[in-house]
């Protein structure tokens, strides 16, 4: 008779084989770890993300059931966006017909929901293939499943950050679309476009470089094989399909990208120590602290040690792991792996390198899989005659006994984190929907929640990249559309909706008609010239009576859903005439969606809306010449780049705020790490400040800025905490992405700078009053 712990390791490795058992396990820790989220379904979360990123699914809600469009512009948010073109949003994602049919605010616990469970279930069949046994990958999927900063993002609004769990199904579609399956592209095709429609700002780029990584760990795992052939034909159908079934939402992207690039600077960095205590610390129950934010279970990371019997199996993962640990510490590490994956495209937006931990723990929970495949290696190795006389079933048994511990922290920890949520329980304090025309309203970028049931708009703008917004926009005026000159005639408002606006206008003589919105090229008029007005929705209209239909129809948008649909009909072609083979006809019908896509490129052209550039402070970032008392520099460094001058104020404010000006010319290329280097030694046995940036004013690198313009870089310093006494400010160029080495320059005299700096200016800091001084 087989002993005890032997027949319990069947069985369980039986029942995770079995696809309903497995779902009905991943369904109820699931819902186990977001029962406080489903208990407030339909609340308000009152943290200021919510507040902005709910508006964004609110809005896309609205106009699907209050209009009956689909959601391309939403007139709610900064004085009127494109809606798909605005990286965080989720109106482009499948997940709005849940918010369609249940609402924006009750939907998302349930999205939760579905992402723990499909996290759990693409991790278990990414593992199995990888570990080889179906009890390892099912014994870790929780761990991944259920990591702790999928709890964090939802306490903040952060939903968008659910996209990691689908980390998994990329990698296991890369597997198999090398393997010459259609099924493997399909998933990766259909799930970066779920990720992009889902706002996935961090999971696409980041699941982009680990499906990169995945296919070369695949090709070399086959050289020196007849199938590495196939396999890269496979590999490059995927690729290709990919950028067309994504086009719907890459296209309005990139446009947006390139009208209104977004740019995240600082040096942000994370000791060993954090790291330790954001992955292994168990979360406090209420706090938005570190501690505890990426929680894996640490008695289930013991099992870490027995993959080593597997190496080569280990290696991957381990190395991986070991990466994203690096890349997670940021600028705290030399050198800094994070610092150097930013100077590449796309990469340079991200901005917390912590969130590295997300795939860290996701081959860590590969490395226990494997440690636990190892482990029943051993079991079914021992003859059952034998199996009395052994203690590897008992350490398996004992093994997966404290994995399921595990799962009960995990969820601990997820129940804690999402206790940090700012909730407002429902009906709570939330305005009742109010039945009134669309107005532009001041607004608070914080409290967008409060504003579209009023169905009001908000001119206060939050987004994290410079929306292309008008200054001539209001948030008092009698009506929305009105006549520049209101002596030319009367402008009527016939019908209102996110998509299209209707009015009637007498015009005694051409003048333009102005929507109270933001331009966008993608406006289209029945009648007259749709125009920017000073970044102002407007038409040009003849004399006479008029009606005026506009419409939005966004080429990018509308263009791009074309090549999308081209793309997965080329998908379904390959699985019915090509019998689902990857080959070289496949890689034709997968360009034919491209070669579309090139041709409307091509064929049709639209003008850019442009934020206008601005420092943090509101003032413009071009100008013609520094002010009159702006001290001149004239300094020329050994790159294209010239500090021509600087406004240093004697002495900080009331507020104890320094607010400097330096400003720059870039007259030709320049390395992505270039930075600006701001020093402020003080007086003997007083720390030196300092004021870096590698970015001048919020808005641009050094190697993105424009050619040959003046630009002012206004930033401000807080002395607070300084001792007194006066300070030089001395400014220079440094690589901040690199070897962190000086560039060296001329003064206005042709002569080499001293120690590669200016002096800027001198400043002096008041001591503190006696009662403010330290013990």
């Amino acid at each position: 008779m087989m002993p005890p712990p032997r027949r319990l390791l069947r069985f369980a490795h039986r029942a995770a084989t079995l696809t309903g058992l497995r779902l009905a396990l991943f369904a109820a820790l699931a819902l186990a770890a977001s029962w406080r989220p489903l208990q407030q379904a339909g609340g308000m979360n009152d943290f200021r993300d919510a507040h902005l990123l709910h508006s964004y699914e609110d809005a896309g809600t609205r106009t699907v059931t209050h209009y009956g469009q689909l959601p391309l512009w939403n007139p709610w948010a900064c004085g009127g966006q494109y809606a798909i073109g605005s990286p965080q949003t989720r109106v482009a994602s499948p997940t709005l017909l849940v918010s369609t049919l249940m609402g924006a605010r009750p939907a998302e616990p349930l999205l939760l929901w579905a992402f723990l469970v499909l996290g759990m279930e693409g991790f278990f069949h990414y593992a199995r293939r990888r570990v080889g046994s179906a009890l390892g990958a099912l014994a870790a999927a929780p761990l991944f499943g259920l990591a702790g900063f999928t709890a964090l993002s939802w306490s903040i609004g952060w939903l968008n950050f659910a996209g990691f769990l689908l980390l998994p199904w990329l990698l296991w579609g890369t597997r198999r679309a090398a393997e010459g399956h259609l099924r493997g592209a399909a998933v990766v095709a259909g799930v970066f476009a779920l990720l992009l429609g889902f706002g996935g700002t961090y999971p696409v780029p980041m699941g982009a470089l680990f499906v990169a990584l995945e296919a070369g760990r695949t090709l070399h795992g086959l050289r020196g094989t007849a199938r590495r052939k196939s396999a890269l034909w496979g590999l490059g159908v995927t690729a290709l399909f990919t950028l067309g079934a994504c086009a719907f939402r890459l296209w309005p992207l990139v446009e947006t990208m390139r009208s209104a690039p977004r740019i995240m600077a600082g040096t942000p960095g994370n000791s060993a120590e954090e790291l330790a205590r954001m992955l292994l610390q168990l979360p406090a129950r209420s706090g938005h602290s570190d501690p505890g934010n990426f929680f894996l279970a640490p008695a289930v990371l013991a099992l870490i040690p027995l993959a080593a019997w597997a190496w080569r199996r280990a290696l991957y993962p381990a190395v991986l792991a070991s990466l994203c640990v690096w890349m997670a510490a940021g600028y705290s590490a030399t050198p800094s792996l994070f610092g150097a994956l930013r100077l590449l495209p796309v990469f340079g937006t991200l901005r917390y390198p912590e969130r590295f931990l997300v795939p860290a723990g996701f081959f860590l929970a590969e490395l226990v899989a494997l440690g636990l495949a190892v482990l029943l290696v051993r079991v079914w190795r021992v003859p059952p005659a034998r199996t009395a006389a052994s203690w590897w079933p008992t350490a398996a048994a004992v093994a997966c006994v404290v994995i399921a511990v595990g799962w009960g922290f995990q969820v601990r920890a997820f129940d804690r984190l999402s206790r940090w949520s700012q909730m407002v329980p429902s009906p709570g304090p939330i305005p009742e929907e109010a039945e009134r025309p669309f107005a532009q309203a001041r607004g608070n970028r914080w409290a967008q929640g409060y504003f579209l049931a009023l169905n009001r708009g908000s001119i206060a703008c939050g987004e994290a990249w410079p929306v292309p917004m008008s200054e001539r926009l209001r948030g008092d005026l009698p009506q929305e559309e009105y006549l520049e000159d209101v002596s030319a005639g009367t402008a009527r408002r016939v019908e209102w909706t996110p998509n299209r606006v209707t009015v009637d206008v007498t015009a005694t003589r051409p003048t333009v008609l102005l929507v109270n919105q933001n331009w966008h090229p993608g406006w289209k008029s029945s009648e007259g010239e749709v125009v920017s007005h000073q970044g102002l929705l407007g038409v040009r209209v003849a004399e006479g009576t008029h009606r005026v239909v506009l419409r939005f129809l966004p080429r990018s948008g509308l263009g791009g859903a074309g090549v999308s649909a081209l793309a997965w009909l080329g998908m379904g072609l390959v699985a019915w005439r090509l019998r689902g083979r990857l080959g070289l006809a496949a890689i034709g019908v997968a360009s034919v969606p491209l070669a579309a896509w090139g041709v409307l490129l091509a064929t049709s052209t639209e003008p850019v809306a442009r934020a206008v550039p601005l420092n943090p402070d509101g003032t413009p970032m071009f100008v013609t010449a520094p002010p009159s008392d702006a001290k001149r520099l004239d300094a020329k460094f050994d790159v294209p780049v010239e500090l021509v001058a600087a406004e240093v104020p004697s002495a900080p404010d009331a507020e104890g705020l320094i607010h400097m000006v330096l400003y720059w010319r870039v007259t030709g290329p320049v390395h992505r790490s270039v930075g600006v280097f701001v020093h402020l030694p003080g007086p003997p046995g007083s720390k030196r400040k300092n004021a870096d940036h590698p970015v001048l004013g919020g808005t641009f690198f050094l190697a993105g800025a424009p050619r040959d313009v003046l630009l002012r870089d206004a930033f401000s310093v807080n002395t607070k905490d300084w001792d007194g006494g006066e300070r030089k400010v001395l400014v220079g160029l440094w690589r901040a992405g690199g070897d962190g080495s000086r560039i060296g320059g001329r003064g206005a005299d042709g002569k080499p700078l001293t120690s590669s700096h200016v002096e800027a200016g001198t400043l002096t800091v008041p001591p503190k009053p006696q009662s403010e001084e330290k013990p």
